[in-house]
């Protein structure tokens, strides 16, 4: 279910870490479901286990998932919705675009940028 698109300029674990934010918030993991285990993932995509290994790390540290020992990942009650991802997100967004401004990226090509990737949908 999750493909990596080796030739992006996003990191490898941001790619895996997205598409499961995305798999969650379309219901395909609904709260509380067991989501594949990081050896599979592993193997699926063909990319190695501790870069798929920080990707779920970082998916518990947002509070999107959690982790039973000797079980595996679960998604959490509220991964859907919780704006502690959004916020998150709105932050490194916000973080791009400070740095694109300082190198001086125009508005208007900001713009054009973000309908570009709306459009992708």
């Amino acid at each position: 279910m999750i493909v990596i698109d080796k030739r992006s300029k996003v990191p490898v674990y941001e790619q895996i870490k997205n598409q499961i934010i995305t798999l969650i918030r379309v219901g395909v993991y609904p709260p509380h479901s067991k989501l594949p285990s990081i050896r599979q993932v592993s193997a699926e995509t063909s990319i190695n286990v501790n870069t798929v290994k920080k990707a779920f790390a970082e998916l518990e540290l947002t509070g999107a998932i959690y982790s039973v020992p000797g079980t595996g990942s679960f998604v959490s009650e509220n991964a859907a919705t919780d704006s502690g991802l959004s916020d998150k997100a709105m932050n490194d967004v916000r973080q791009a675009l400070e740095v694109a401004k300082s190198i001086g990226v125009t508005s208007d090509e900001i713009r054009m940028l973000i309908d570009s990737v709306y459009k992708e949908e």
